[in-house]
């Protein structure tokens, strides 16, 4: 039997030799390539969180160093920016791509450089990654309630949101009614044949059902889906008022604070101007009684609110400061009922909000009448006695609009 050569034993280890090598290569480079492929993904997670953070600095915090809490971000997530292994950059606005020179929008730009471990075989000694994030921000601004409308009913899906009945006129103008409700029948409903609902504009983003001749309206816009508000308020940020003392009594007039039980109590005719926290009561005027206030804020927390017709009530909002305009609140916790009637001596200046409650005007006087803006979760116009309602920003309460920020890429 023959035996094989010893070259031919020779050939097949040089052909594995370079096989092995090959194999090695390209493990190394699967290694190296991995490697960069996960810090790639750290430095846009990186990026990502910084221009968040920036951006949330930014709208929250006026005069605060946002780009410092960029900067601090991304070096908590390891890129610190040593202008070495990693360079970090902040922009606002950003300096490059679709949104290059738009003040709305914060970038963060990350370049990081990996040595790698199996590349500089083949003459590759670093790779190098840049991932870039944009995070729009929404600052908070303040602006009219509800694009400015008088009469607005909050309900997303109750039927009759907004109703209109009785057989006595309501006039409304410097702003219309907005219907929040998608209720595809009657989201505002009109019941009255014998008095007629004049305003500038309604606006209802279900359906509507009135009589015919019943309303005295420029504009009705119907199946207004694109208008829908948020229910709960989150466009809005919301009074959080605070009483450092307790009110107090002092004959017939009473200072502002807290007080807990009826408001106003027994024998009081007179508000002095400030911020009254009804903690737990109810708001009572009854038949006869007198009330009088200018530059109050009254805030009722648990209880609800009745007026009688046979009271007199003279309230005017404060005029400065961060009431200002706004004249009754009732939290989104609290949905008892707010039900005015007011007489021909009566006088409203401000703001009514009530985002959980049901609100029921059965008149306001026909001379003076409210000179504010209505917001509640349903609200029921009629009654016996006419309602007249003007709407003038000057004299309501504007909001800070709730701030934002989104991560584009």
């Amino acid at each position: 039997m023959k035996q094989p050569h010893s070259s031919e034993r020779g050939q097949v280890l040089v052909i594995i030799a370079v096989a092995m090598i090959g194999l090695i290569g390209i493990t190394g480079l699967a290694i190296d390539g991995s490697r960069a492929f996960s810090d790639r993904r750290q430095a846009q997670n990186a990026a990502d969180t910084a221009a968040l953070a920036a951006a949330l600095a930014y709208v929250r915090t006026p005069g605060e160093d946002w780009t410092a809490v960029g900067f601090s971000r991304a070096a908590s997530n390891g890129f610190d920016d040593n202008e070495t292994t990693n360079f970090v950059d902040v922009y606002h606005p950003p300096i490059e791509g679709s949104y290059a020179g738009n003040t709305d929008y914060v970038q963060v730009i990350i370049t990081s450089h990996l040595d790698t471990m199996f590349g500089r075989v083949v003459g590759i000694e670093q790779v190098s990654n840049t991932v870039q994030a944009v995070a729009r921000v929404d600052p908070s601004v303040f602006t009219e309630l509800y694009d400015g409308n008088a009469v607005v009913g909050l309900a997303p899906h109750e039927c009759s949101a907004v109703k209109f009945q009785g057989n006595a006129n309501t006039t409304i103008t410097g702003g219309g009614l907005f219907v929040n409700s998608d209720c595809d029948s009657a989201a505002f409903f009109n019941n009255s044949s014998s008095a007629s609902l004049t305003a500038p504009s309604l606006t209802v983003v279900g359906d509507e059902d009135h009589k015919a001749g019943a309303l005295n309206v420029a504009t009705i816009t119907e199946n207004a889906q694109d208008q829908a508000k948020a229910y709960p308020p989150r466009e809005y940020i919301l009074p959080n008022p605070e009483c450092d003392t307790n009110a107090t009594k002092v004959g017939e007039t009473l200072t502002p604070g807290n007080l807990s039980g009826t408001f106003p109590p027994a024998g009081v005719k007179y508000l002095e101007s400030g911020v009254y926290c009804v903690n737990s009561g109810n708001f009572r005027l009854n038949a006869g009684d007198y009330l009088e206030g200018h530059g109050v804020f009254i805030w009722v927390n648990s209880g609800d609110i009745r007026w009688n017709g046979g009271a007199t009530i003279k309230l005017h909002a404060p005029e400065t400061g961060p009431y200002k305009g706004l004249l009754l609140y009732m939290p989104i916790t609290n949905s008892n009922e707010i039900v005015i009637n007011g007489n021909s001596g009566s006088e409203f200046t401000g703001t009514f909000l009530a985002p959980a409650a049901s609100i029921t005007i059965n008149g306001t006087g026909s001379s003076n009448g409210l000179n504010g803006q209505v917001i509640g979760y349903t609200v029921d116009l009629g009654g016996t006695s006419g309602i007249k309602i003007n709407y003038d920003d000057s004299k309501t309460w504007d909001a800070l609009t709730s701030p934002s920020i989104e991560l584009k890429h």
